[in-house]
């Protein structure tokens, strides 16, 4: 069924004159269709800008950079890890020590926890003159830690390995639990209270570049301390990890190296899977696309809903219009318009009327999408192409489908029968 330009000038300018007479109905007819192409392009902005925000935020971890815990996962989760992961036994400083020696390791660092990552759970109070820092995280590391990770000094320095192998209590600070503990004043030399312990601050972390839904980046409220410190003070914590360093080029190498290693000192049987996790920083924030797949869950069955009912009412109105138009398709048959033609018509102005619908869902979802990060910038918000096309297209694919019967009944129309209809 081929259309030439002239037709299909002719038939757009049919639709345009049909929906600009009917302006309330045709609005009311597509409503279904605005609100499931708003949904998802609203929602789709949203995702994809938190997917930016995370890669951003993980690329702060530094490149070559791997995680070994005994985990699968490390980082937010939403449910406790499988019992089978939490049963497995601990890594060991042994393992670190083992990791550190490989040929590939340009450096490698066990580090010990204490603290949550998230607004609650494990907390230790760290305070200077009675002010108290906000979900302070302590890790103890090695003293080449800086070498491991992208970590940056904003003040001071780090500790030394004769501060590390005398268990000194020193410690490099983050610039949120700067700000909060000393304000304007030089954090240097000054002591704080690590629970009952006091520490020197000896360095200032660089601020980082933000973390997820615009709070702050963990590093900004870490306090890190020597490995042994930590270890002394809290000799109840088992869950050590390891974080390593690829040379230059040897990444992969690096985890084929580290993963032969891990097996062999855990005793895992050739015919079983690692009892242990290897993960890059990217992978850490797996939760993000947990949020993205619940999200997806809950937005593609609201928006087929719109969809559906939007294609539902542009079938009724256009069923309508065939009625109210009978006399004209009449005329227009008589005249020499084909079968095709008249199918030609409807089909164009339901996909005009369901276009209309979609471009306005897209322009609201657009709207809505700035509005929010506008009032509430931690949201992130950044609209895909994807998204704005994929809603004009599912919007042009309800006209068609839903427009086809409509249109099928106006060209079935016995020519004499409708000249004759009032």
């Amino acid at each position: 069924m081929k259309l030439n330009r002239q037709e299909l000038i002719e038939n757009v300018a049919f639709a345009a004159t049909a929906i600009r007479a009917h302006k309330l109905r045709s609005l009311l007819t597509v409503l279904g269709v605005v609100i499931g192409t708003m949904t998802v392009t609203a929602v789709s902005s949203v995702l994809t800008g938190l997917e930016i925000q995370t890669r951003e935020y993980a690329e702060t971890f530094g490149p070559n950079v791997l995680y070994i815990t005994k985990f699968d996962k490390i980082g937010p989760r939403f449910s406790r890890p499988p019992q089978e992961e939490r049963m497995r036994k601990p890594l060991v400083y042994e393992d670190a020590v083992a990791i550190a020696a490989l040929p590939s390791v340009e450096a490698a660092s066990p580090f010990l926890i204490l603290g949550s990552f998230g607004p609650s759970g494990t907390t230790i109070p760290v305070k200077y003159r009675g002010v108290e820092a906000s979900n302070p995280i302590l890790f103890g590391v090695w003293p080449n830690y800086p070498e491991v990770r992208n970590v940056l000094l904003k003040q001071g320095r780090f500790f030394t390995a004769t501060e590390h192998d005398r268990r000194l209590k020193v410690a490099v600070i983050g610039s949120s639990i700067a700000d909060t503990l000393f304000g304007v004043v030089d954090p240097l030399e000054k002591e704080i209270a690590i629970g009952n312990d006091v520490f020197r601050v000896i360095g200032v972390l660089e601020k980082g570049p933000g973390g997820l839904f615009g709070g702050d980046n963990v590093e900004d409220r870490t306090i890190l301390m020597p490995y042994a410190t930590l270890e002394k003070m809290h000799p109840e914590l088992e869950t050590l990890s390891v974080i390593a360093h690829s040379r230059d080029g040897q990444f992969n190498l690096m985890v084929d190296q580290i993963t032969e290693l891990m097996r062999r000192r855990r005793g895992v049987p050739a015919d079983k899977p690692n009892d242990f996790g290897l993960n890059e920083p990217l992978g850490i924030f797996e939760a993000v696309r947990d949020i993205s797949g619940i999200v997806a869950a809950i937005v593609i069955p609201i928006s087929a809903t719109g969809l559906l009912i939007g294609g539902v009412g542009i079938m009724n109105i256009m069923l309508v219009s065939v009625t109210e138009r009978t006399r004209e398709i009449g005329v227009r048959r008589a005249i020499g318009a084909r079968r095709r033609d008249i199918v030609q018509q409807f089909l164009i102005e339901a996909t005009a009327l369901a276009l209309v619908g979609g471009a306005l869902g897209v322009f609201v979802g657009v709207a809505i999408s700035a509005i929010v990060h506008q009032f509430i910038p931690e949201i992130p918000s950044q609209v895909p192409l994807w998204s704005i096309m994929a809603g004009l297209g599912v919007s042009i694919g309800v006209g068609l489908t839903f427009g086809l019967w409509p249109a099928i009944k106006a060209a079935r129309l016995d020519p004499a029968v409708a000249l004759r209809y009032e």
